[in-house]
């Protein structure tokens, strides 16, 4: 029976008896799922060092010019012949960061934060326009800058938000923020797919109630209290 890929993490199994290098690749799947099994790191931040301790397992920092948001294992085999071992992160994978004391999960081809329960994260929006991403996931937006910022929620075959999802919108600088449903989306609670922040400090909330359906509700425009 030839070797062939399994499900999942994509280890590798029933190899032949005898088949050549069977020894290696089961290592590098053994090496891998010691890794994976409760996954932790030591940093996403810091800059990988020239060389590393027995054990060590860290985040290429997302910046870094070559091997990026990879995992890195300090791993070899004889004394002396030790060297970084790159893991590509797929998406999904979740692990714990040692410096930052929470866990980050690989999403949309980054490291994003899990939120803490009852801790919501807060984005920043310096760009004059921002199409919700799946990272924007339960967070709160602010707009900072003196420019009108547009906020645009996207079609769920672009990006498919669950039902249920909620983002909220705060316009923290000067800057009108306008709240936009893209083509096909229904934007609830407003006429036209479209509207405007009561102004600096105000905000809302967005949820997904169906197909392409969301629901705007807070401190809109014109809104009489």
């Amino acid at each position: 029976m030839p070797e062939r890929i399994m499900p999942g993490l994509g280890l590798r199994a029933f190899y032949d008896p005898g088949q050549r290098n069977w020894g290696t690749s089961v290592s590098e799947d053994l090496r891998a799922l010691s890794v994976l099994v409760q996954a932790r790191a030591l940093s996403r931040s810091t800059v990988l060092p020239p060389a590393g301790s027995p054990g060590d397992i860290r985040i290429v920092p997302a910046g870094a010019p070559s091997h990026a948001n990879a995992l890195a294992l300090w791993d070899g085999g004889d004394p002396g012949a030790e060297d970084w071992v790159y893991l590509t992160p797929q998406e999904g994978w979740q692990v714990w960061v040692s410096d930052e004391a929470r866990h980050v999960r690989f999403a949309g081809g980054a490291w994003v934060a899990v939120p803490r329960p009852g801790i919501v994260p807060i984005r920043t929006l310096t760009a004059t326009s921002h199409t919700l991403e799946l990272v924007d996931l339960g967070s709160i937006l602010e707009t900072t800058g003196s420019s009108a910022v547009t906020v645009t929620i996207p079609g769920e075959t672009t990006v498919p938000f669950e039902i249920g999802t909620l983002i909220n919108v705060t316009q923290v600088g000067a800057g009108i923020a306008t709240v936009t449903a893209a083509p096909g989306v229904s934007l609830n609670g407003v006429t036209g797919g479209s509207v405007a922040l009561d102004g600096q400090w105000s905000g809302v909330a967005l949820v997904k109630r169906g197909a392409d359906a969301w629901v705007i509700q807070g401190a809109l425009a014109g809104a009489v209290a």
